[in-house]
């Protein structure tokens, strides 16, 4: 019986084949990336929208959009401090506009949702309305809500936000903070003076503490106008914010004021080798002083315009425009180009 010589492939072959699928894949992976991060962009980007909606239905029923936040403990004493103590995020205000509404019942809103320790507690002529701890408003402020969270951010959500300066219990409790990836737009001055907003003048944002800011405040007109931004998890300067409460320099985000700028991984006037060891930059851990705008999207962030529209600015964006676009009625119209 003959039989027939079967033949296989010689190693030259196989190692062009497994070449040639290198290549392909090499060829491919980029564009799979970018379509990847283009559906998480969109995903971001919806979420500002789910936001931006919510600030209008909250503005249908009260007549005024919520407040950045109440009642400061960060911001120094002095003439303009509250008496009264809360340390609120005004986003709590909008759960029950984005299907949150079971964790929006069980916060206690007219008390305080966060206590800070004595360091980090400036205002020393207020206290505290209630018991952060035993109300539950702090044990609530670990919930993770995904309309918060931008998914192009892979910096960690929670388990970050914890201590006297940054946790919901003035480290005491064990307690955690969830973080967030949106936050008014407000001024960075809200850390330096207490109630800012109130005597802010033509630099007014839509957004500050104790802000009561009705759509005719907005005299530059509501799409040429800045409401809320996108930052990253994780900031160098401070930790990141959180969604329920105000923690240490937690003010919400401020692309306008100092260090203008989006993207920023390390601050413009500090040159790296001024710092012992130098800082080495690590893009998405941004480093503006405290209320950046930023994102992991490649080339910029997105904004939510006071109209409700959404937008993605360049981070090349001309850093007076910038600042325009985040003042209300300073009298200079801007609009992106």
């Amino acid at each position: 019986m003959i039989y027939a010589r079967r033949r296989g492939f010689t190693l030259v072959e196989l190692l062009v084949v497994i070449a040639i699928i290198g290549v392909l894949v090499g060829l491919l992976l980029p564009a799979v990336q970018a379509a990847r991060e283009a559906a998480r962009r969109m995903s971001c980007q919806n979420n500002l929208k789910q936001l931006a909606l919510a600030l209008h239905n909250h503005e249908s029923t009260f007549k005024k959009y919520p407040p950045a936040g109440k009642g400061y403990a960060m911001c120094p004493a002095g003439a303009n401090a509250d008496t009264e103590i809360y340390n609120s995020n005004g986003l709590v205000n909008l759960l029950n506009y984005i299907e949150q509404q079971n964790i929006y019942d069980q916060f206690v809103i007219e008390e305080a949702h966060a206590i800070l320790g004595s360091a980090a507690s400036r205002n020393t002529t207020g206290t505290i309305v209630g018991d952060p701890i035993a109300n539950g408003n702090a044990a609530l402020s670990s919930t993770v809500i995904s309309t918060f969270l931008c998914p192009s951010d892979s910096n960690a959500y929670s388990g970050w936000l914890v201590g006297a300066h940054y946790g919901p219990d003035a480290g005491t409790a064990g307690l955690a903070g969830a973080g967030t990836n949106y936050d008014f737009i407000t001024s960075d001055s809200d850390f330096s003076i207490c109630n800012n907003w109130r005597t802010a003048g033509v630099a007014r944002r839509m957004f500050g503490e104790n802000s009561t800011t009705d759509p005719g405040d907005v005299t530059d007109g509501l799409s040429n106008t800045f409401a809320l931004g996108e930052t990253t998890l994780r900031h160098v300067n401070g930790r990141g914010n959180a969604w329920a409460y105000r923690g240490w320099v937690m003010i919400g985000i401020d692309p306008g004021t100092s260090n203008p700028g989006i993207n920023l991984w390390h601050l413009p006037a500090v040159h790296p080798t001024w710092q012992s060891p130098p800082y080495k930059p690590v893009r998405g851990h941004t480093r503006t002083w405290w209320a950046a705008a930023a994102s992991l999207h490649p080339g910029g962030c997105g904004f939510a315009m006071g109209d409700g529209s959404v937008t993605f600015v360049a981070e090349t964006v001309d850093s007076v425009l910038l600042e325009r676009l985040c003042r209300m009625g300073d009298g200079e119209v801007a609009s992106l180009p």
